[in-house]
């Protein structure tokens, strides 16, 4: 008992200078730190100055990893409620750092490596320690463990080689209750402040006073009690590991447009994983999720195959289709940036039979569904293709119309529309006898290839004067029959014919387009072509054309536009 005694810190200050603070991470993933504690003899054998000799620990750590730290505080054998007293003191704080182990290539080599903080935790009353006593050996001690779970990210730096080390540091707060303080004001067996003053204690002009000045109040400006100066002085951390640290999965997202009609924003996502070759390490993927927000992800391919033992070097590509939810308009509800899309990656790394790490990989990313889209020709189709916009009004008559006894509906009409769009835009006016362009634009809305040919219809004119039944004055009208209404009147005798096509006059042309055709040959499905058409003006006035014919050559299927603009010509000046 007066050895246990002997061997008892008798304050704050011995306690703090006789305990030592270390941060191991096993590399066996079940370790149970009271069984392996009890089991130990206490014996040093490879002498490696670790507050735990008997423990192997990891070689390489894995970015995205949850890595289990053991945070070992040893001090020596002191009484429970002393132990718990000041354990309820201690601010205990784990940093992860990351650093490179090699200088850059074009750097200064004198100049430092850099350092990233990685992680930052620290250890409150809710986690709850493992005290074991130990003292089979020598030196006795007492060993409390906590365990924490530090989630190691990516640096944003570039590291050469980088490596990670974990620097606990601990400090003894304040004790609550005053009778701690008065107790620890002046600890027993500690030497007290130098007095410069002693010297003059034999004067007798003092008549016996026993004058007393501590040396404290020189070399400080500030008078610091001694119990402040035990409580800011760290604890000593024991030795600082280096650990190799890796990536365990490469990934990349590729996007690319779906060959739809425009006022589907969908895209195609591409998701490629690569177990990383360097580790040398199998990895089991647990699961695999993607999610937009403000939109919906459908996986595409099959997802079972991810969920499987890899070997390094393997690639896996799973496609899903991402679809953003729509605003009033038909353009994405959150704009260019605010779709994010984010990526959930559970997996394990086979580094041995005893170690297999768990792995988690968070990561999100900004989708710009409009970067490949025009928002007038999106926000028009999608008024096109709005039903609501586009209903046909039922015009309010008498009749009711009744199925038939069979039930059968009538047949949809066949869709022979070609799904080709075109904006034509010329020049608000031009001068008779200079050449003007007008701007095609067209875009193939269809699903499929289509070769088109657009041609320009002239604006001719029609007599609608004499449209009209005449007498005819052919032999023919000479034939009498008994029966009435037998033979009608020709519409146009032959001899109107004759004198209409002699007497006709020639009209000159007011407006020329000097582009006989244009051949868009393989225009494919979401794809745009931009043609000119040339025309020359050869009278002042307001001129048109009859109509923009747009010819389909695989089908001949032709279409008339007669909505095209009019064209002002003026007079040349001087």
């Amino acid at each position: 008992m007066a050895a246990l005694a002997e061997a008892q810190p008798r304050g704050s200050l011995e306690f703090v200078e006789s305990s030592i603070l270390e941060a191991v991470v096993p590399s066996d993933s079940e370790f149970d730190a009271e069984d392996e504690l009890t089991s130990w003899d206490g014996a040093d054998e490879e002498e490696n100055g670790s507050v735990l000799p008997f423990l192997s620990q990891r070689q390489v750590l894995l970015f995205d990893e949850l890595v289990p730290v053991y945070i070992v505080f040893r001090t020596p054998l002191m009484e429970d409620a002393t132990l718990k007293s000041y354990l309820s003191r201690l601010a205990i704080n784990v940093e992860a750092i990351a650093f490179s182990t090699a200088p850059p290539p074009e750097s200064d080599s004198k100049a430092p490596p850099p350092k990233e903080l990685l992680a930052s935790e620290t250890i409150t009353s809710a986690v709850e320690p493992v005290i074991v006593r130990h003292d089979e050996a020598d030196s006795p001690h007492i060993y409390v463990v906590w365990k924490l779970e530090i989630f190691m990210s990516r640096p944003r730096g570039r590291f050469q080689k980088p490596a990670i080390y974990f620097l606990p540091t601990a400090s003894l707060k304040p004790a609550e209750k005053k009778s701690v303080l008065e107790e620890e004001y002046l600890p027993s067996r500690v030497p007290t402040a130098l007095n410069l003053l002693q010297s003059f204690e034999s004067d007798p002009a003092l008549g016996g006073i026993h004058p007393r000045l501590s040396a404290l109040r020189i070399n400080k400006i500030a008078p610091t009690a001694p119990v402040a100066k035990a409580l800011t002085r760290p604890i000593r951390t024991g030795q600082r590991r280096l650990f190799r640290a890796l990536p365990a999965l490469i990934w990349r997202v590729r996007y690319s447009k779906v060959q739809t009609a425009i006022n589907d924003m969908s895209l195609m996502a591409s998701l490629d994983l690569e177990v990383a070759y360097i580790t040398g390490c199998r990895l089991t993927i647990k699961d695999v999720k993607l999610s937009l927000r403000g939109g919906d992800v459908k996986p595409i391919s099959d997802q079972s195959v991810i969920k499987h033992i890899h070997k390094p070097g393997d690639q896996l590509t799973s496609l899903y289709k991402i679809t953003p939810d729509l605003a009033v308009d038909g353009t994405p509800l959150f704009g260019n940036e605010g779709h994010v899309l984010t990526l959930e990656i559970k997996a394990k790394a086979l580094v041995s039979e005893d170690c297999q790490p768990n792995v988690s990989i968070g990561w999100q990313t900004a989708v710009d569904f409009s970067a490949e889209q025009n928002s007038a020709l999106v926000k028009a189709a999608h008024r096109l293709s709005n039903p609501l916009t586009h209903a046909p009004k039922i015009p309010e008559t008498g009749i009711t119309v009744s199925q038939d006894k069979g039930g059968q509906q009538a047949e949809k009409p066949q869709d022979t529309s070609i799904h080709v769009t075109l904006t034509i835009s010329g020049p608000p006016q031009v001068t008779v006898g200079e050449m003007f362009n007008w701007s095609v634009f067209i875009v193939n809305r269809s699903n499929k290839t289509r070769k088109l040919a657009v041609i320009v219809v002239p604006r001719r004119r029609r007599d609608y004067d004499r449209q009209r039944p005449l007498s005819s004055a052919s032999s023919i009208a000479g034939y009498r029959s008994d029966k009435k209404n037998l033979i009608a009147n020709a519409v146009v005798d032959e001899n109107i014919v004759y004198g209409k096509q002699k007497n006709a006059r020639t009209e000159t042309a007011e407006l020329v387009c000097l582009t006989t055709d244009i051949r868009i040959g393989h225009l494919a499905p979401g794809a745009c072509y931009t043609a000119d058409l040339r025309f020359l003006a050869l009278s002042a006035g307001v001129h048109s054309v009859d109509a923009v014919r747009l010819v389909d050559l695989a089908t001949n299927e032709t279409s008339d536009i007669r909505d095209v603009p009019a064209i002002v010509a003026v007079e040349p000046e001087g």
